[in-house]
């Protein structure tokens, strides 16, 4: 087990390091090569590259972060660890990489190459919007891996400590802030053949476009559909969905303006597959039926868990799998031990005989020697036996232990008494 959790984290490094490059070619190829600022860090990095050209970006995103992530852990203690100094400083590594400002490094420079200076001159919006994708896909594998880039996020961290103002709202206000000053230098230089405003505009779209990514990367895409049903067979298809589906039905009143008539509708949250094979069934029951299939990006309650608790699960019954292996393999090492204290026992034992039965004073002592060899061999098996299972019961302990943590069984679901008593 604590092999596994060494090759976890090894794995998360190695995704948060694929997070980093990924992100970095959208910000060295797209956001830096079209004089895009995408706020945060790497935007006041962008922004002092203009003015002083011979400062890389990534050198100048590593010296503007150190200072923050000093000051994040003076404030919020090792909440910024060793994963979001390993995240900005691979991020910045990357970029002046792939842009080929690293001095020994220097012949990549992916920025010149035919298909990017194509985008770049001939359809900028698209340069732009596969930019953001890289970003956006890029920064949401760091996160989803528990790293970060640092930057904003440990200033915003510490304006909510400090004045309990959000995150979101304070990183927005710091990105507006960032994007503007930019603006405001990339009008003084007036030498791009686009204006600084509508440069701007372009940053604006970039940073919405990556951060919508980012929270598709890290809680995934819509994972349920609520489903609300008008018809005149509502048993008919609550029992269809409670029985074939495994899903709780809630039926409520509501009355059509137009008609006046009080009438019931059943809702219910089901998978998206689920939601594909349920309309066609509905269709088979009342072809008349009115339905209204929404998304829904969390449900919390029963029958379904939050994506927290999704992940949470699924870290337990790895570390349960892995608990109840090993305990395994202890309790057949322990069988294993104990045959090889039988097997000692008897060769003890026949040496012993074997001793007995010699005429002579140098056989017999012999034989002795060998017995007593033997015993003690024989001894050590039984503790070396007695260590293994005591080894397999602690192991068994462990599993025991995680799966009392979180529950393995499948969720209960809701029959139809319940949902009548909810009622």
């Amino acid at each position: 087990m604590l092999l596994s959790q060494k090759l976890r984290v090894v794995f998360d490094y190695a995704m948060i390091t694929l997070g980093s490059l990924i992100a970095a070619i959208g910000l060295g190829l797209f956001n830096v090569e079209a004089d895009v600022v995408p706020g945060g860090v790497t935007g006041i990095a962008m922004t002092i590259n203009f003015l002083f050209p011979q400062l890389t970006v990534g050198l100048l995103i590593i010296l503007l972060n150190i200072p923050l992530f000093l000051w994040g852990i003076w404030e919020l203690g090792k909440a910024f660890g060793v994963r979001t100094l390993y995240g900005f400083v691979s991020n910045a590594f990357f970029i002046d990489l792939i842009r080929g400002d690293i001095p020994v490094l220097n012949s990549f420079r992916f920025q010149e190459t035919a298909a990017i200076q194509a985008l770049l001159e001939h359809d900028f919006f698209f340069f732009m919007f596969v930019g953001s994708i890289f970003i956006g896909i890029g920064l949401g594998l760091v996160f989803k891996f528990k790293g970060t880039t640092a930057g904003t996020e440990i200033v915003c961290a510490i304006i909510k400590k400090r004045f309990g103002i959000s995150p979101g709202v304070s990183m927005m206000a710091v990105d507006f802030f960032v994007i503007a000053a930019a603006t405001v230098v990339l009008a003084m230089r007036d030498s791009g053949d686009k204006p600084a405003m509508a440069l701007a505009f372009y940053a604006l779209f970039s940073l919405y476009l990556s951060s919508w990514l980012i929270d598709r990367v890290v809680y995934g895409f819509d994972y349920a559909k609520n489903v609300m049903i008008f018809s005149n067979k509502n048993a008919e298809i609550s029992d269809y969905i409670i029985k074939h589906l495994d899903r709780g039905v809630t039926s409520f009143y509501a009355r059509g303006m137009y008609t006046g008539i009080d009438k019931e509708v059943l809702m219910t949250i089901v998978s998206p597959s689920d939601a594909r094979d349920l309309a066609p069934h509905i269709r088979a029951i009342d072809p008349n039926a009115f339905l209204i299939v929404s998304n829904v990006h969390e449900v919390l309650g029963e029958g379904f868990r939050s994506r927290e608790d999704v992940d949470l699960k699924f870290v337990k019954t790895m570390q349960k799998r892995e608990a109840a292996e090993a305990a395994a393999k202890a309790a057949q090492e322990a069988i294993r031990a104990e045959m090889a204290a039988k097997a000692a026992d008897v060769r003890a034992t026949h040496a012993r005989a074997f001793a007995n039965d010699y005429g002579t004073v140098h056989h017999v002592e012999t034989a002795h020697a060998d017995a007593q060899t033997a015993e003690d061999a024989a001894r050590e098996a039984h503790d070396l036996a007695q260590k293994a299972r005591a080894h397999a019961i602690e192991l068994e302990e462990v599993a025991s232990s995680i799966e009392a943590c979180v529950s393995l069984d499948a969720d209960p679901i809701p029959s139809r008494d319940d949902h009548e008593k909810q009622q």
